[in-house]
């Protein structure tokens, strides 16, 4: 998985050519045609690339057609946040609504967007998203990955979608925001998973059917490995890697056994790790600083899981662990 320092780009601009310019250096060739009364275009794009996955919201004032002659990623969109429209992907008519979104694949692309629209849209490197498919499922026994380009909008997972992609823009607030390399990373993992699982594909029967659990000894292979890493980025790649199974049993073999997931202990072992170095600190440390070197961007979540763990605040720890370091200068 690409993890690089994040890049958040702005174009907030009412000429339709400097938007299309713009436009093609974040996603390729482009041909705009804009829509309505000639001086009425407005368009404002946020682009956040994460590296192997990035974030769209666009706020279009005046309706226009975008035709991408050579779309180079997956992307899709739950469903508008407001507005409609009609694309053509892949040679198929797909219209979006509140009720209905849309998955783009690599190809020739027309997006036709209607007057006072806006998305929250993700986008994924095919490379990538192949290489967690692979992971997830065990292989690629049913070739190339193809996606229906309709989403219902209004079922469980597609509503997950849009809460992750809403989650993960409000942790960058600004093109100063501090992200560390291990939330990045777990950042990607989980829009990707979410990406595979909320649009329908030829290997939704894989995604979503009964997995094998692995055996015993490859749960606790997975754990030492986890516990050996964790302060550096971990995937469900590497994981299925190091234990010679799918991450689909893997994770069904955590649940039997253990009764979480395999991040789900890679938290707890972060947690743990931010506890003794809390409990034991030195002038420097602070409750900033260790949530951040264990992995966890939002220091409001940080503190919210930490209490769960422990029954205390992390800065409840941080104080008794001070009050200790000065009993033992006494």
């Amino acid at each position: 998985m690409t993890v690089v320092p994040y890049k958040l780009q702005i174009v907030d601009t009412s000429d339709p050519d400097e938007f299309a310019v713009a436009l093609g250096r974040l996603v390729g060739r482009v041909w705009l045609e804009p829509r309505g009364r000639k001086g009425d275009f407005h368009a404002r794009l946020t682009s956040l690339d994460l590296g192997d996955v990035g974030i769209f919201h666009g706020d279009y004032e005046t309706g226009f057609a975008a035709r991408f002659p050579d779309f180079i990623s997956f992307a899709g969109s739950p469903a508008p946040l407001r507005g409609a429209g009609a694309h053509e992907i892949g040679g198929k008519g797909v219209s979006v609504s509140r009720s209905q979104g849309a998955v783009l694949s690599p190809g020739d692309v027309t997006l036709r967007y209607g007057p006072k629209f806006e998305h929250l849209s993700m986008t994924v490197r095919p490379a990538a998203l192949m290489t967690k498919l692979a992971a997830i499922v065990g292989d690629l026994r049913l070739g190339p990955l193809h996606f229906n380009p309709a989403v219902v909008a209004i079922g469980p997972q597609a509503q997950r979608m849009e809460r992750l992609l809403r989650y993960v823009t409000a942790e960058f607030d600004g093109p100063d925001s501090f992200m560390s390399p291990i939330l990045q990373s777990d950042l990607q993992q989980a829009m990707m998973a979410a990406f595979l699982l909320t649009n329908a594909s030829n290997y939704t029967p894989l995604l979503l059917g009964e997995a094998r659990p692995a055996a015993s000894w490859q749960v606790r292979v997975a754990e030492h490995y986890i516990e050996a890493s964790w302060d550096q980025p971990i995937t469900i790649e590497e994981l299925a890697s190091v234990t010679g199974v799918s991450a689909r049993s893997l994770f069904a073999a955590f649940k039997a056994g253990r009764g979480y997931s395999p991040m789900e202990f890679v938290k707890r072992v972060r947690l743990g790790h931010a506890r003794r170095t809390l409990s034991r600190p030195d002038p420097d440390t602070s409750v900033l600083t260790v949530a951040f070197a264990c992995g966890f961007g939002n220091p409001g979540h940080f503190a919210k899981d930490y209490r769960q763990s422990f029954g205390e605040s992390p800065s409840d720890t941080l104080r008794r662990g001070r009050g200790g370091a000065a009993a033992g200068l006494a």
